[in-house]
């Protein structure tokens, strides 16, 4: 590249985004400079704590669920129950303490912000592991041939760290991509026998319908819209069966609303077109709004996110499967 180039680049990722036209190169080394600029120890406690740790966060739990109803898992509706309800009673302790303590609770790689919610967890310590080693036994009978499974932007690991835990990884032929080297290089730490790899999801380097399932989570409104779309569309090509997808920031407006930051997007996406974009490709198609579920269901007013939506969509034939018992989205009130 000529140095007018590096120069025009340097120009962009100092001045943001807002009014930047750009394509699919740029958009990758404006992303991998927002992370790779942080440190391997900041990206490897990012996304696992407070809210976001996977034993307690909705989202991941209810990921869980939809893999091991695909795995075909024996353990009971009640397990999987009351895993749920101890979630939302520990959301609600952990509200309290931060209230208590002045914790700003998010998701954060401010190391002295990373610190006040790793305090306020503490008050969840003891309880946090509870349905970890049940999972484990009820899984461990299972017999059937393990479901491949990539994930799109695992981070550290992140969710993967809670399969192992609760007994799911052996039941799965899984693999992880990520964009920044950094996260790739932490889940190899922890994991050396998974294969994690550096990848795009814009552009991913599988064969059509090559994995299961796909899962994905936090990701697409970190990408233009353009990038998104693609993103999508490669999920849905290299799938033989489903999704899972979670959202952090989505709603019921008819457009997608773009929401450019320094070097990267924190757009709101809109729920009616990702599930027409999916429906073109899958008939069953269910969507949870999370806040709104947990207040249906549980009563519980006080969800972290408003804006937190899990999408997962399947074909007719995986549907009707046996062992189906714990699909989320079956008590979830019903999208307009």
């Amino acid at each position: 590249m000529r140095r007018g180039g590096l120069g025009l680049l340097a120009r962009l990722a100092t001045r943001g985004l807002s009014s930047v036209p750009f394509g699919g190169r740029l958009e990758r080394f404006l992303l991998e400079r927002t992370w790779t600029a942080r440190s391997a120890e900041m990206l490897d406690r990012y996304l696992v704590s407070g809210y976001q740790n996977p034993r307690i966060n909705v989202q991941s739990i209810l990921l869980r669920h939809f893999l091991i109803a695909r795995i075909g898992g024996t353990g009971s509706d009640d397990l999987a129950e009351g895993e749920l309800r101890l979630a939302v009673e520990l959301n609600e302790v952990l509200r309290l303490r931060a209230a208590e303590l002045g914790v700003t609770m998010g998701s954060f790689l401010n190391p002295a912000k990373q610190a006040a919610v790793r305090r306020a967890d503490e008050s969840i310590a003891d309880r946090e592991h509870a349905f970890a080693e049940r999972w484990m036994e009820a899984l461990g009978g299972i017999r059937a041939k393990p479901i491949s499974v990539l994930e799109l932007a695992c981070g550290s690991a992140n969710d993967y760290r809670a399969f192992v835990e609760f007994g799911l990884a052996s039941h799965l032929d899984y693999r992880g991509i990520d964009l920044t080297e950094k996260n790739v290089m932490n889940a190899r730490r922890r994991f050396p026998d998974v294969p994690f790899e550096v990848g795009d999801v814009r552009s991913l380097r599988y064969g059509d319908r090559e994995f299961d399932y796909v899962i994905a989570s936090d990701v697409f409104e970190h990408l233009s819209l353009d990038g998104m779309e693609l993103a999508l569309d490669e999920a849905m090509r290299v799938t033989r069966r489903g999704l899972a997808l979670t959202f952090f920031n989505m709603g019921e407006a008819p457009h997608h609303e773009v929401r450019p930051t320094r070097l990267y997007h924190w757009n709101r996406l809109s729920r009616p077109r990702i599930e027409e974009r999916v429906r073109a490709q899958f008939e069953s198609v269910r969507v949870v709004p999370v806040a709104a579920w947990l207040r249906e269901r549980y009563g519980y007013a006080h969800s972290y996110n408003r804006h937190a939506y899990s999408l997962f969509a399947e074909h007719p034939r995986d549907v009707g499967r046996s062992h189906d018992r714990f699909r989320p989205a079956a008590s979830a009130p019903q999208t307009p």
